[in-house]
């Protein structure tokens, strides 16, 4: 490989780990992630070990990760019995699905903090305690028609995953229906 095409790449491979870290993920899910996204062909443990100068025991730890989020996948190579991996090359499939994981399971825990909130309430007596219920109803179910929108939007960017200009009318059409499920919500 050219040298300044290997610097270059470096130079890659670095800012995809700086651009995870900055995302609070694992510096090294990111530098692999780069290295697979730029690699021809897969790539095995050894290989990305040798790469990117770490320990297999740390490729490998980091390289599950990346199988859980769907963002590399594990494929056969003729004559080999080492495991090679590829990136899929659909960032935007990627960061939708984590972005939809990560915000459903904060939404869950919100649910369960405000019903923890609801279960300690004493009976409505007076108007400020029947406020109060009435509005952590209405948090109560905006969470829920976010977390019911969130499913909706991402199974309608998988049914447009190969058409980027079908995603973005998606993306629109996800947005409104997120702001018509607020103004709703508002006007109860």
């Amino acid at each position: 490989m050219d040298s300044k095409l290997a610097e270059l790449q470096d130079s890659f491979i670095e800012i995809a780990g700086q651009m995870s870290s900055s995302l609070g993920l694992n510096r090294v899910v990111g530098q692999l992630y780069g290295l697979l996204f730029l690699s021809k062909e897969p790539l095995s443990l050894d290989q990305m070990s040798d790469r990117l100068k770490m320990s297999k025991g740390n490729i490998s730890v980091n390289i599950r990760e990346l199988e859980k989020w769907g963002a590399v996948r594990k494929v056969w190579t003729k004559g080999s019995r080492k495991d090679f991996y590829e990136a899929d090359l659909d960032t935007f499939k990627i960061i939708i699905n984590q972005l939809t994981i990560g915000l459903k399971r904060r939404l869950s825990e919100v649910l369960v903090s405000l019903e923890g909130i609801e279960e300690c309430l004493p009976n409505p007596g007076g108007s400020e305690a029947t406020l109060f219920k009435d509005r952590l109803m209405k948090a109560k179910e905006m969470s829920r028609r976010i977390e019911g929108l969130l499913t909706v939007g991402k199974s309608i960017f998988s049914a447009n995953a190969d058409q980027p200009s079908q995603k973005l009318q998606a993306f629109r059409k996800v947005g409104k229906r997120l702001v018509e499920t607020i103004n709703n919500i508002q006007e109860k």
